[in-house]
């Protein structure tokens, strides 16, 4: 599957940052907080293995994705994994999983993906991410000044990079 999205640096989530009215006017709505631990068993390629937990109802899923090349678009392959996979998986892995808190959001017609990372560390930052249908919407996208510095192009932004970076792997 192609993924296309956008990636911002942020100063943290929108309900943070943004008035209440600012919020209600951009079209924003909460729809989903979780709890994510990712690690990297490979970075080439990239093979990242996830576990999720929904704050709200506490379901939890765990997945492997494989990630293509690319920047703006790139080929990524999801598939959900047991829970046993995902521990002696994890078992493999050469550093620290990260550590996310992960706020999904309605934005007019699209979805925004906040993370907080690494939280209470040295290290911790907020990104967010919006997906769109076609390079040409993602390219005419005309982001708020809320989502303050694009890094979509700076290879140094991937979350495999800042693995590599804080996980000394």
């Amino acid at each position: 599957m192609l993924e296309i999205e956008r990636k911002f640096v942020m100063q943290g989530f929108p309900e943070e940052v943004l008035s209440a009215e600012e919020f209600e006017s951009l079209g924003l709505e909460l729809l989903r907080e979780v709890e994510i631990e990712q690690g990297y068993l490979s970075v080439e390629p990239e093979v990242r293995l996830h576990g999720a937990r929904d704050i709200s109802t506490g379901e939890e899923n765990y997945r492997l994705t494989l990630k293509g090349g690319g920047t703006l678009s790139r080929t990524e392959v999801i598939t959900d994994v047991t829970l046993d996979f995902y521990e002696e998986a994890k078992k493999m892995l050469p550093g620290k999983m990260i550590e996310k808190l992960y706020h999904k959001y309605q934005f007019g017609n699209w979805i925004l993906e906040v993370c907080h990372v690494d939280a209470g560390t040295k290290d911790e930052f907020y990104y967010g991410e919006i997906e769109f249908a076609t390079e040409e919407e993602a390219k005419a996208f005309e982001p708020p000044a809320f989502l303050s510095m694009e890094v979509t192009y700076d290879e140094s932004c991937k979350m495999k990079n800042y693995w590599k970076r804080t996980r000394n792997v």
